[in-house]
């Protein structure tokens, strides 16, 4: 068994990014809050 080194407990990035991929084109869609649809092609972002 590998041994892991300690983490500090900071967290990274959170566990799935996926309701803010845009289904239509792929991009990674920032902001808070969230934007109801894709800034780049106007999809319809999944629910989050």
């Amino acid at each position: 068994m590998t041994e892991r080194p300690p983490t500090d407990g900071t967290g990274g990035d959170p566990v799935c990014w996926l309701d803010r991929v845009c289904p239509a084109c792929g991009r990674l869609v920032e902001g808070e809050p969230r934007p109801d649809r894709c800034p780049e092609c106007g999809e319809p972002l999944p629910e989050g």
